[in-house]
């Protein structure tokens, strides 16, 4: 195959370089300091997997983040939204579509309170580790002063039964009681988070296409990419398709939020209706209940308060396995891929007074390599055997 096919200029192939998986940078979080704690992971996992962690015991995270759907839930919303995958989550600040936890360990702890999901208290959920995972804990954070203060009181501490007397119970207990539960309250989030942490895309057709044009390896390149799909990655990062813009870096996500008005945008705030929380949430980066490792909180220190284009606004996702995430978009509007690249082009307002995106104008045979090369970005889960996962590309249920 001749190399004139897979002419790139230099600025095209640093910029085909930075999207690759390699470019990514090293996973931190100066919250967690056990992020990569082995023990913290597997005690994580336990927790992910486990339906103790419910009211009703019938419910887990893995209840709508499956390993089988690459851990999402395969329908368009639950509850309010449609649920994103937590592969590859630890490379952003910003958790859920709206943004309103700034770590995986934070995000962790939304659903656990959540009366619409877990419906639990905190207290009841340091109960439960106390129950059924008190070796695990020691395992991953050795024997806190919290904890061990907490087994020896755990008999008179009250259950929190119910929602109904729940706050009631929470006043009962003393300033020291309740700061103990909250400091195991968070190591329940980092170890949530550490497991995670381990959940990343493999390496795609696509990165190894960039390898091989960086050799110049043609006859690689040409058995990796079709010319179809090199077609619609040129589509991807030119200003025609302007993907790019939006869907920058090694996960294929700037990270930021932005509106596109999709259908019934307009029955949700997005953003704009967080904002406020943010800065006050209890489990946040600034927190005492963070850690404060390397690096810092800029992104909430210096957080955008206001503006009419953080209305109906929702994050970007990652394109990384885009094909094994249906249905799409915050409140899974759509089905297909090539929905959702048909209404990129079209870009209606949808009542909308702002939206970002604008019509692109493309042809439908455009719009298949587009969706073609998206296809390329498909390759489940790194390393899914060290964790023993299934993904639909590897075992249908």
């Amino acid at each position: 195959m001749p190399a004139s096919r897979h002419g790139w200029s230099q600025l095209e192939l640093k910029q085909l370089q930075s999207l690759q998986l390699s470019s990514l940078p090293p996973v931190t979080d100066p919250g967690n300091a056990y992020l990569a704690n082995d023990a913290a992971a597997a005690l994580g996992k336990k927790l992910f997997f486990s339906s103790q962690l419910s009211r009703k015991g019938d419910m887990s995270c893995a209840h709508c983040h499956q390993p089988k759907y690459y851990f999402t839930s395969g329908k368009p919303v639950d509850g309010k939204r449609n649920t994103p995958t937590v592969v590859g989550a630890v490379g952003s600040t910003w958790q859920f579509w709206d943004g309103r936890a700034d770590s995986l360990w934070s995000q962790a702890l939304f659903p656990l309170e959540d009366p619409t999901e877990h419906a639990l208290t905190r207290l009841e959920v340091v109960h439960v580790v106390l129950d059924y995972f008190l070796d695990d804990f020691k395992a991953a954070f050795g024997k806190t002063a919290s904890l061990v203060e907490l087994v020896e009181e755990q008999s008179s501490l009250p259950k929190q039964a119910s929602p109904v007397n729940s706050i009631e119970n929470w006043h009962r207990l003393t300033k020291a009681q309740r700061n103990r539960i909250n400091q195991t309250y968070a190591l329940v989030g980092k170890a949530l988070a550490a497991y995670q942490a381990r959940l990343m895309p493999a390496v795609s057709r696509f990165d190894r296409y960039v390898d091989a044009i960086v050799e110049e390896d043609y006859i690689s390149a040409s058995q990796l990419l079709s010319p179809a799909e090199e077609a619609g990655l040129r589509l991807f990062i030119s200003d025609s398709g302007r993907c790019v813009r939006c869907h920058s870096g090694p996960m294929f996500s700037s990270g930021d939020f932005t509106t596109t008005a999709v259908p019934g945008s307009h029955r949700d705030e997005g953003r704009l209706a967080v904002i406020a929380q943010l800065s006050s949430n209890e489990f946040n980066c600034l927190s005492r209940y963070a850690d404060k490792g390397e690096g810092s909180c800029d992104e909430l220190i210096y957080l955008k308060t206001d503006g009419e284009e953080l209305r109906h606004a929702f994050k970007v996702p990652s394109l990384r396995n885009i094909t094994l995430t249906a249905p799409y978009m915050h409140n899974g509007s759509f089905d297909h891929l090539s929905e959702v690249l048909d209404y990129y082009n079209r870009s209606p307002r949808n009542g909308l007074n702002h939206t970002e995106l604008e019509p692109l104008y493309l042809f439908p045979f455009q719009l298949k390599q587009l969706e073609q090369f998206l296809s390329s970005l498909e390759s489940g889960i790194a390393p899914s055997s060290v964790w023993g996962l299934t993904h639909s590309k590897e075992k249908k249920e």
